[in-house]
């Protein structure tokens, strides 16, 4: 448990750190003179400064067509560690350096960079209406997320129980099931979990099952420090800390309550 907590206090550090990040914009303004005769002054478009994407927001899961996709997470020494999961489900993972707002990655001695895009950009018809993106360049892949599903939370599907709980001794109000999609708890299994907003490893959520109305905005907040584990807060409430149990090792009861893919 102090190995967890650790994690966990690394990972809320991690993401407070990185919003910490300001952004600056400059402006520029020009002029030119003619003679006195015909003195006139003509300034030049204002301009912004745009800074670089912040890799340090793209910190979850990424859906490619069929079963790819791609899972980022911080590291404490301030490198990201990529699991890119192919067609077949076959998992490999990189560690990543964040520059000039992409990310940089070496794969069979070739070096790759992650940046945002569009789904229109990636060729693949099952992305193509898809607007939030990352992709692999040069080689071509492309990863998004659906703003209105949880498919962004980095974690394995299955069932999550209270850390302080065993697995066998589950009970329901100490059990969550994450679909890919949406957390669902024993007997709600139709409410959805909408993503509404992300900070970092710190994902805020639309959630119907939460029993607090969120009226169209974030009504829950969920930490994941990995993809075993979770801590989940409502609002107004303290943070419960979830870990990952097999669903074999539920209690009967709330194997039946699992929601069915």
């Amino acid at each position: 448990m102090r190995i967890l907590s650790s994690l966990f206090s690394l990972a809320i550090a991690r993401t407070l750190a990185s919003l910490g990040v300001a952004l600056t914009a400059g402006l520029l303004v020009t002029g030119c003179a003619t003679p006195p005769a015909a003195r006139t002054t003509t300034p030049t478009p204002t301009k912004s400064a745009t800074a670089p994407a912040d890799p340090g927001e793209w910190v979850g899961r990424w859906h490619g067509p069929g079963a790819r996709a791609l899972t980022i997470m911080p590291r404490a020494d301030d490198h990201f560690m990529i699991e890119r999961r192919n067609a077949q489900g076959v998992s490999t993972h990189y560690l990543a350096t964040a520059t000039g707002g992409r990310l940089y990655f070496q794969r069979l001695g070739k070096t790759l960079a992650i940046r945002p895009g569009r789904g229109s950009e990636t060729g693949d018809p099952a992305l193509a209406g898809l607007s939030d993106c990352l992709l692999v360049v040069p080689d071509g892949g492309g990863y998004c997320r659906r703003a209105d599903s949880a498919d962004a939370l980095p974690l394995d599907r299955g069932a999550y129980v209270a850390v302080k709980t065993p697995c066998h001794a589950a009970q329901r109000t100490d059990t969550l099931f994450f679909t890919g999609k949406a957390l669902a708890r024993p007997g709600q299994n139709a409410c959805q979990a909408r993503l509404v907003g992300q900070q970092g490893m710190i994902f805020h959520l639309d959630d119907r099952c939460a029993g607090i109305n969120a009226g169209g905005g974030a009504n829950e907040t969920i930490s994941v420090p990995d993809a075993h584990h979770m801590a989940v807060a409502a609002n107004g409430q303290s943070a419960t800390l979830y870990r990952y149990c097999a669903t074999g090792l539920l209690p009967p009861v709330l194997q039946a309550a699992r929601p069915q893919p």
